[in-house]
């Protein structure tokens, strides 16, 4: 008993004074200055950041509830030295509270969260150095950066916040107003609001969000908002949900897209997307950390519809794009804005059909409204090769992996059937290997590379023409093609430029079309001067006569932009067709003219050479009345003409050389035989 009495008494002493010291602690911290705390709370923010930090005002604790607050006056944090705008954040005040009860179950969840006249100046530089990579002085790249987990906040508000951001490598400036502010309905589903506005690239720019109340919001409940971005013609609609609130390591997306052209997403986005006509296109998106995982991606470019699925990948020195895109039926004109062309002014059937108006009666107003005659300046200025400038900076700032198929192809004038691509980009190098253009019959496949990692990108192009049959092409109107057989040929190009234009106009290299067997209309045949009278019938009375081809060749060389005819020649069982002149790439001028030798006699003869003239989108045929063609045997002329053909064959496909009607007409040109 006596042992009882002397432990209670003991603990009746322990009690009190722990009960002295809670009151000593209380007293302490009732009269304490927190003030004093500043210098060391700015050495700790300072250290963390890498940023100069200062707290101007007073520093307030209040300690004596379950929600515990603090509130800070006058807060600083510096930019780095070299960006323009010295403060990087400030504020006014700021006023946080923890709910004690969370915090004692292991869960930080901050009830009240104030700013009042925030101000954020974020910059990133043209050397990638960015103002919000914390933890280094200078603010050099951290790609090991990763999204961050926010402490849930029950109500958000924001007062008068300024926002100013300028990103050199993207070349964005963004200045805009931030508002946040909530009413106290649990059943308001607007009740959490973000207003900010501004410009991006010099456009209008807008951003809402709208979501519940973040008084019911739950630590391990999902929280959905709304969020809807306009800047200039670009649309976004998105609906997010954070599966656990506060950490953005973790959202899925559904999201809408809008706009005249894909590539101007890259403000919003930074990656580097193509040129299109108008796009609508939405997708689910699941974040995870720095993946972003794209499903179900689906819409609309101009005519051509796509779908697909990706990812994004953002650890690393560049964010990488990986998908698996394709299109049921493609549009061949929609791929013009690709190659710096641009996009065709017309919409699709669907788009027409929503707005009340059939097609065919829009196409006839708009038919109605152009003039019957297009200025002939307009047409001479005109270019078939676009001069667009590559956007480099945007070519360098991502890699990519993506492939590509159409398994249907809208090409008024080409029998296609299918398009495909693999495309690599790799630190500012871009491959398409392979790249293919399916015909009914036969194929162009080949591969192409820029090489941008310099200041003036290097282009090599290698495409072949594999067994394309030569009857597929031929317009309603004609009951019969004028050209019948199978085409070979290759296209190999090397050369400097930013636009197809200027990359053409200063490439070397070869091209090569070889037709070992077919057939040719006596039309084509007899109007490159032999007969023009007979060759004038057949086409007024629309004969159907066709004229063996034993061997067709036509080799050009290219310097500097600069396409020379080394070979071209033709040889039917009527006329043998020669050729000479060149291609300018630059000014995209033709200088080429066909000289027809007859096997038979003829009574009446056109000495004069078929001239094509004009321009590559605007050619010309004419006969050359002042010049003559000099009457030289046609076994002279083979034999001098097929001299370089040897590597022409073996240019296209070293198995020609073995072609029976090919190495027929080589035979008998080294022997100066012509039957």
């Amino acid at each position: 008993m006596q042992d009882f009495f002397r432990t209670h008494k003991k603990a009746k002493w322990t009690g009190t004074i722990v009960l002295g010291l809670l009151l000593v602690v209380v007293v302490v911290l009732s009269v304490f200055d927190w003030n004093s705390l500043r210098p060391m709370l700015t050495r700790e923010i300072t250290a963390k950041t890498g940023r100069p930090a200062s707290i101007d005002g007073d520093l307030k604790v209040h300690l004596w509830s379950w929600n515990p607050s603090a509130e800070v006056n006058g807060l600083r944090l510096e930019n780095p030295k070299w960006a323009e705008r010295s403060l990087m954040f400030g504020a006014k005040r700021i006023t946080i509270s923890v709910s004690l009860g969370r915090l004692l179950r292991g869960q930080i969840v901050l009830p009240q969260v104030d700013l009042l006249e925030p101000t954020i100046n974020l910059e990133r530089d043209s050397k990638g150095r960015a103002s919000w990579e914390l933890g280094t002085r200078s603010g050099a790249p951290n790609h090991d950066t990763k999204p961050a987990k926010l402490p849930a906040v029950r109500r958000l508000f924001i007062e008068d916040g300024k926002l100013h951001v300028v990103d050199q490598i993207r070349k964005l400036t963004f200045s805009g107003s931030l508002v946040a502010a909530e009413r106290a309905g649990k059943q308001d589903a607007s009740a959490f609001k973000i207003r900010c506005s501004g410009s991006l690239n010099a456009r209008p720019f807008r951003l809402d969000a709208d979501g519940g109340p973040l008084l019911a919001l739950e630590p391990d409940k999902p929280y959905a908002f709304s969020a809807r971005i306009s800047a200039s013609d670009i649309n976004l609609e998105s609906h997010v949900t954070v599966p656990r609130p506060f950490d953005l390591s973790a959202l899925d997306i559904k999201f809408l897209v809008t706009g005249e052209d894909l590539a101007d997403v890259y403000y919003l986005t930074g990656l580097a997307l193509p040129n299109t006509p108008k796009y609508r296109l939405s997708a689910v998106v699941h974040v995870a950390g720095t993946t972003f995982t794209i499903d179900d991606l689906k819409g609309r470019l101009g005519s051509s519809d796509l779908a697909g699925h990706g990812q994004v990948q953002t650890a690393g020195a560049r964010p990488k794009l990986t998908a698996d895109l394709s299109s049921i039926t493609l549009n061949i004109a929609d791929l013009a804005p690709t190659l710096g062309e641009p996009a065709h002014k017309t919409s699709s059937p669907e788009n027409d059909a929503a707005h009340g108006q059939p097609p065919a009666a829009k196409a006839r107003k708009a038919a109605a409204a152009q003039p019957e005659t297009a200025p002939v300046s307009a047409a001479q200025n005109a270019r078939l090769l676009p001069d667009a400038d590559l956007q480099i900076n945007r070519v360098r700032g991502m890699d990519a992996d993506v492939t590509y198929k159409a398994g249907a192809v809208r090409a008024p004038k080409v029998p296609m059937k299918e398009v495909s691509f693999h495309l690599v980009l790799d630190n500012g190098l871009l491959t398409m290997n392979p790249l293919s253009f399916v015909l009914d019959q036969g194929k162009f496949s080949g591969n192409v590379q820029i090489d941008a990692r310099q200041d003036i990108p290097v282009s090599d192009i290698d495409m072949h023409i594999d067994d394309v049959d030569l009857s597929q092409f031929k317009s309603a109107t004609m009951r019969q093609a004028p050209l019948e057989g199978v085409m070979l040929g290759r296209l190999k190009l090397r050369g400097t430029g930013t636009s197809v234009h200027k990359f053409a106009a200063a490439s070397d290299g070869a091209m090569s079309v070889v037709i070992p067997h077919g057939q040719i209309s006596d039309v084509i045949a007899e109007f490159t001067g032999i007969n023009v009278l007979r060759g004038i019938g057949l086409l007024l009375s629309k004969g159907e006569t066709k004229t063996e081809i034993r061997c067709g060749i036509m080799d050009f060389k290219d310097r500097q932009g600069r396409l020379s005819t080394t070979t071209v020649f033709v040889d039917t069982s009527n006329v043998l067709i020669t050729g000479r002149g060149t291609i300018n790439l630059d000014n995209e001028a033709l200088d080429l003219a066909l000289q027809g030798d007859p096997k038979k006699l003829r009574l009446l003869r056109l000495r004069s050479p078929i001239s094509l003239h004009g321009t590559l989108l605007h050619p010309a045929i004419g006969i050359e009345a002042d010049k003559l063609a000099g009457q030289a045997g046609v076994a002279i002329a083979l034999g001098a003409l097929l001299t370089p053909v040897a590597a022409a064959i073996a240019f296209v496909d070293p198995g020609l050389a073995k072609n029976k009607d090919c190495s027929t007409v080589l035979s008998q040109a080294d022997a100066g035989v012509q039957n």
